[in-house]
């Protein structure tokens, strides 16, 4: 479960745990909510991402037989680590990938939502000064 002792807004960062975030390349904040359509375009992504590991490792016969159970060890742990909410910042990054939302928690539990709300209104603020 997480907790709002695990958040910490200083002048110039915004941190979980042990990620931070300059404040000056924060941009907003938000609670996503994740959909089914979501989630099924994450367990389809992660699943093709194993299979061509595998494809790359093993061109031939050989990942023939492991690109299909590389697929689904894929689909499997995915469905193991899916969030329905996630505390999101749209974050600025220093090179030409510009402004991105950026994860920087998940979690399943209803109780995290409103303490993800409470760190989303102070966030906001900090940025706004």
């Amino acid at each position: 479960m997480i907790s709002a002792t695990e958040f910490k807004i200083t002048s110039s960062v915004f941190s979980y745990k042990r990620d931070e975030f300059p404040l000056v390349k924060i941009q907003g904040a938000r609670v996503k909510l994740n959909t089914i359509s979501d989630h099924l375009l994450k367990i389809v992504l992660v699943g093709v991402l194993f299979s061509s590991v595998v494809w790359m490792i093993y061109p031939e016969e050989f990942g023939v037989l492991l690109a299909p159970i590389a697929f689904v060890v894929g689909v499997v742990y995915t469905i193991f680590n899916i969030k329905k909410y996630e505390l999101q910042v749209e974050f600025e990054h220093i090179d030409e990938t510009g402004v991105q939302w950026v994860s920087v928690v998940g979690s399943s539990h209803p109780q995290s939502k409103p303490v993800f709300e409470i760190q989303v209104d102070a966030l906001k603020h900090a940025i706004s000064k």
